[in-house]
């Protein structure tokens, strides 16, 4: 029990730190915004920005940074002790997971809001996607990945 409740801890502080990267990460992608010019609508007007690439490689590359780095140098060895019989941990683990994802989702619009506002857009699409939702995606994927390969014994 005691050893389930360290695996929990270090997942919870892992995400946690996670979580605070990746909103950092996607403030720093909004800076160097170039302004594009403005929109209206029937209902919402605002701007449009588009973002500098440097800036968002930069974002980008440390958040996945810090991901790979902080499972390598903090969570794997504990990880260790998911390899038992009892199935409650494995299932406990990946809810943490999700939660986890979700809050980070939600950190990541929130600051996004923070920097550009209720009506102002980034431009392109794909790159306000890709890091409003394909980063928490990786980061559950990349702990089910964990997970599965600590399960296997092939860590």
């Amino acid at each position: 029990m005691r050893s389930n409740l360290k695996i929990f801890g270090a997942e919870v502080l892992y995400l946690l730190a996670s979580t605070i990267v990746a909103g950092l990460a996607a403030l720093l992608q909004t800076v160097g915004r170039s302004y594009e010019g403005d929109y209206s609508s029937f209902i919402w007007s605002g701007s449009e920005y588009r973002y500098n690439p440097f800036f968002y490689m930069l974002g980008l590359a440390l958040f996945v940074g810090f991901m790979i780095a902080g499972y390598i140098f903090f969570l794997k060895k504990r990880m260790l002790y998911l390899n038992q019989k009892v199935i409650t941990p494995k299932i406990v683990f990946l809810g943490v997971a999700v939660i986890f994802s979700l809050l980070m989702i939600a950190t990541i619009v929130f600051g996004l809001f923070l920097m550009t506002g209720l009506t102002d857009n980034m431009r392109p699409n794909w790159m306000l996607n890709m890091t409003g939702f394909g980063w928490p995606v990786f980061c559950l994927v990349f702990m089910i990945i964990a997970e599965v390969l600590v399960v296997r014994k092939k860590l």
